[in-house]
């Protein structure tokens, strides 16, 4: 599980960057994040014990059937703790709660599993344990439905329940080829076993679907990172279930064996997806942003290929003449045509995305515009609100830039702007938000910053901005700038009141002489 343990490392710190702009590690790996780790460690284990030393015997039943039952009930927890994280909205903390009924029903078919098996010694298919099992698929597939980042429009919904559809036929084909078809084929002695034998793969279609939901809607960015681990034990677990069903069809499977692993690191990759998610969730990555056109899914392709595949396979061992051949020309006819789209579409998406740069984009400067800005800066002041987490606002002027426009002229002074819009991006972090707020003001917003580390921003940026002149055409040019300062915790009562604050703050740099940072503080006056 080496993508669950870069992942938690991934979130243990959330320090900004020190005086030299690198990334901060300042603080230790938390509980949940050891948690994390020791499971992934624990599902090495277990994997390396099953390929080794593992068996049919009493105990390694014994040891097989009781190593799922500290994981399962872990991934519960750890599904709860993010559900209960204040930070988070409605809709996710009750998509994680839905998780966690998912991931402790499958933990107590595990529980009666290893009665009826490692304590009682009898056979537990079919038992109690199944209703745990088969609760799991309902449950989890209601979680993914529940969880934000849907999209809003119409249109792109349709889309998005279309392409799920192709996965999902895809899936079918796979899924009825390699385990429903043998196994309704497979007369058991009782209609019960048959009945579980068949509700198993349908389970594994629902997660079929729910992986589709998952890979085609559009998250935050704060929530990419436990989606991707909830995709990953999706797909596990689909790989588990058909793995146990064929060897189960030919009476192979005795003991722990390679479906074991794979459930084992489900459970691992779903522990570790809430405790990703319950640690991003009082950062700035949180907010539901649109992050512009995205990508074309390759998701419904590789389903159409995964079909046609299953059926070339087929009709090459029992189509005749002339059927074989159609089938071959139907199959080709489809994937040139799916290529075509394909194509299409990333033309779209270029196109788009340039309509996107053109609106949210300063055409000089390269930061955000102020329309573009203005969007950014809401969300992460309600991000901040909900959450009570600190947040800084950093209003910036060029010193004597009108004498720099007279003297050198526009050409020129469009070229000092642009390298200050630069040289302070570079002392910003990636989750801070900068803007052209008009003229020659930049603004930017710092989440997480408090006052002190604000001011050390920007008498770093200020320092960045003097080190060195700009070199225009007509020669270098000396510029200097001056910045105010303010946060949230100062008593702005919305997103306007914070950045007033800065700008009064700006103004009281500039009437105290220029080139220098100043914090706003109640009763500052503004020079009128």
């Amino acid at each position: 599980m080496e993508l669950a343990i870069d992942a938690v490392q991934d979130v243990s710190s959330t320090a900004p960057k020190d005086a030299g702009g690198s990334a901060g590690w300042e603080l230790p790996l938390s509980l949940d994040g050891w948690v994390a780790v020791g499971a992934a460690l624990y599902a090495a284990a277990f994997a390396a014990w099953v390929l080794v030393a593992g068996g049919a015997d009493r105990t390694s039943t014994f040891i097989g059937d009781a190593a799922f039952l500290p994981i399962g009930i872990a991934a519960a927890v750890m599904a709860w703790r993010a559900a209960s994280q204040p930070a988070l909205d409605r809709r996710t903390r009750r998509a994680w709660m839905l998780f966690g009924l998912a991931f402790s029903s499958w933990w107590c078919g595990d529980v009666i599993w290893f009665w009826f098996e490692a304590i009682r010694h009898i056979k537990p298919f079919p038992s109690a344990a199944d209703a745990g099992y088969l609760c799991f698929y309902p449950l989890f597939i209601a979680g993914i439905l529940s969880m934000p980042g849907a999209p809003r429009v119409l249109l792109d919904r349709f889309k998005v329940w279309l392409d799920a559809g192709t996965v999902v036929i895809g899936g079918t084909m796979a899924i009825w080829y390699l385990v429903i078809s043998p196994t309704v084929a497979h007369h058991e002695a009782h209609w019960l076993n048959q009945v579980l034998n068949v509700a198993y793969p349908v389970g594994d279609l629902v997660l079929v679907f729910g992986v589709a939901m998952l890979l085609l809607r559009r998250p935050s960015r704060g929530m990419a990172a436990a989606l991707r681990l909830l995709v990953c034990g999706a797909g596990l677990f689909v790989v588990a279930d058909i793995t146990y069903a064929r060897l189960n069809l030919s009476n192979s499977y005795s003991g722990p064996a390679v479906p074991d692993i794979f459930w084992m690191f489900a459970l691992t990759a779903f522990l570790t997806g809430a405790v990703i998610q319950r640690h991003r969730a009082s950062a700035a990555e949180d907010i539901d942003i649109d992050l512009g056109p995205g990508r074309v899914s390759k998701l419904p392709y590789f389903a159409l290929v995964v079909g046609y595949g299953f059926m070339l396979w087929v009709a090459a061992r029992q189509a005749s003449s002339p059927l074989n051949g159609l089938v071959l020309g139907a199959v080709g006819l489809t994937l040139f045509v799916a290529a075509r789209q394909m194509t299409a579409q990333q033309e779209n998406l270029r196109l788009t995305s340039a309509l996107i740069e053109l609106a949210t984009v300063d055409h000089l400067t390269g930061l955000q515009n102020r329309r573009s800005f203005f969007e950014l800066a809401e969300r992460e002041w309600t991000r901040a609100s909900r959450s009570n987490a600190p947040l800084t606002a950093l209003m910036l002027d060029v010193d004597y830039f009108k004498h720099i426009n007279d003297r050198c002229g526009h050409a020129a002074g469009d070229e000092v702007l642009t390298a200050v819009a630069r040289r302070c991006q570079q002392e910003l972090r990636s989750v801070d938000v900068i803007g052209r707020y008009g003229g020659d003001e930049l603004v930017a917003l710092l989440p997480d910053s408090a006052m002190v580390d604000s001011i050390t921003v920007a008498e770093r940026v200020r320092a960045a901005v003097a080190e060195s002149p700009v070199i225009t055409e007509l020669g270098p040019i000396d510029v200097r700038v001056s910045v105010g300062v303010a946060t949230a915790a100062s008593g702005a009562t919305s997103l306007r009141a914070l950045l007033s604050q800065a700008d009064a703050a700006l103004y009281a740099a500039k009437a105290n002489g220029r080139n220098q940072s100043q914090a706003w503080y109640p009763g500052i006056a503004v020079p009128s």
